[in-house]
Formats: structure tokens, sequence, C-alpha cells
């Protein structure tokens, strides 16, 4: 994966995550972490090998992931005022220093955020082009997708709305479950051959509490499916969510599901490298 040229005396993890997570493609970083497993890291949304990574934060104990900054430049600026303004306050516990933000020009959040003054005006086209840039700009935006899945209803763009929300589905559920007005819309979709699609309409979206669950032998079947049909991508993505998702469920379930989480992540890993060109297990 494509390093940042400044890496700025950094102090990074020695090795990059093997996932689900934190997920595959994140190299946590020492600096600005707050304790408790939570850490800032660089992250490489996946088949962005090639790119510049993106900052990203994690909450351990939430499992979960939330876009932080646009590069490694950004970070260590928003890094740097919060040392000035508050020397002394990163030995504190209740401190917070997302107090202290910085101007991120090529955040998608702020697109985000010029589309919501169109849909709230009534304007869906002009929303949508900020919308795709939003989602170009970082592939795991639910709310993007979401949007945009939403704007193009409104315009009876049905194909294109279609395709909004299949992105919702594949985007990395560390950094959020896709929406039910998503879900909604794929069900009443036209499925076609999209193995996708066809996935969504069947599943129930609902993990964990269960003795069994049968959306997890519906990922795996459209998981193989997408294989079948070169849509390498696609599967690669859904066999990270569905890991994601199998790896928060009980020890019992895991064991009836047969998960071996050490297995998945080598298979994993070699799966994007023949898809690839990169297994996404180190930055050069």
């Amino acid at each position: 994966m494509r390093a940042p040229p400044h890496l700025h005396d950094l102090t990074f993890d020695t090795e990059v995550a093997a996932g689900p997570y934190p997920p595959q493609g994140f190299l946590p970083i020492a600096e600005g972490a707050l304790g408790n497993g939570d850490c800032f890291g660089l992250y490489w949304p996946l088949g962005r090998e090639g790119a510049l990574p993106l900052v990203c934060e994690m909450f351990h104990d939430e499992g979960r992931m939330v876009y932080s900054h646009s590069s490694l430049d950004v970070f260590v600026h928003w890094l740097g005022i919060n040392r000035a303004l508050d020397e002394d306050a990163w030995d504190d516990d209740e401190w917070d220093p997302r107090a202290h933000d910085v101007d991120d020009a090529d955040s998608p959040f702020r697109l985000v955020e010029l589309a919501r003054g169109h849909v709230a005006a009534g304007e869906p086209a002009a929303a949508i082009p900020l919308l795709d840039a939003a989602t170009a700009a970082f592939p795991d935006l639910q709310k993007g997708w979401a949007m945009l899945a939403g704007q193009h209803m409104r315009l009876r763009n049905a194909e294109l709305a279609v395709r909004a929300a299949r992105s919702a589905v594949l985007a990395n559920w560390a950094f959020g479950v896709p929406e039910a007005g998503v879900l909604r819309i794929l069900k009443s979709a036209h499925a076609g051959a999209d193995p996708v699609v066809a996935m969504a309409q069947q599943m129930g979206f609902a993990f964990g509490g269960a003795r069994n669950n049968p959306d997890y032998a519906l990922m795996q079947a459209c998981i193989d499916r997408c294989w079948q049909i070169g849509d390498r991508e696609a599967a690669l993505r859904l066999s990270h969510n569905r890991c994601y998702v199998l790896a928060a469920e009980t020890v019992s379930f895991q064991e009836r599901e047969r998960f071996d989480l050490p297995a998945w992540q080598l298979a994993f890993r070699e799966q994007c490298r023949l898809a690839l060109g990169d297994d996404r297990q180190r930055m050069q």
C-alpha cells in the first residue's frame, strides 16, 4: 500500500491490521491515542492500495471506526494545534482533543454538509454531484451512499439509486451498517443477475442474539457467486463484512458456523494479493 511522502516521525505499529476489526488495511498511530485501545491510524479503503491513505479513528470497545482526516499531513497539523493549545491536557483522561478541529478542504463530510443544504432546499440535482464526490473520496461513507441513493430516488433514477444502495452494502461495516432507507430501495429493486442485490433482498440484516442466522449462509453464497462472475472487489468487501459481524457473535455461535478467525485472515490476505496485486499488509 502506498506510503505518504512524509511520515513526520510518527510512531506506527509494526503490523497493518489483518481484519476484520480493526479493519484490514488500518495501520495504528501512537500519537494522539486516548488510551483503552482508542487510536488514530492510516487507512487504505479496499481497492485504493495505490492511493494515499486517509486517517481514521478507532473506538476499540465500541467496535467502530470513524473517518478523521483526509491525509496524514492534515492529521499532523491537527495534532500540532492540539498539542500547542493543550500541552498538558494529553494526560487528562477527560480531555477531548476533538474540541480543536482544523480545516480539511478534502474531507468528504464537507461535501456531505453542502449536499444537505441542497437536499433541504429541494434541489436533489445539485446535491448529487457533491455526494458523488464525497463517496468517491471515501467509499466506506454510509451516510453519503444513503443520501445519494435517496436523491436519485427523488429524481426517479431507480437504476442509479440501486447502484448507490448496493455500494452501501459493500462499504466497510466497521464504519457503519447500511441504513434502513438503503435496504428498502434494494428490497424493491429488480435484482436481475446481480448477486449482491439478490442477497440484500433475502437478508434480515440483524446480527447477534440468535442461535442461528441464515444471513451468514446468504452472504457466503453471494461471496462465492461474486468470485465466480469475476466481481472480485465485491467478493472481498462482502467477505470482510461477513467476518466483521461474525467475529462479534458468541463463541458458541462461531463454533456452530465453524468460524476460524486466523484462517480467514490468512485466506483474505492471499485473496487480496491475487485479486488486487497487494496483500494489504504493508506500507511501501
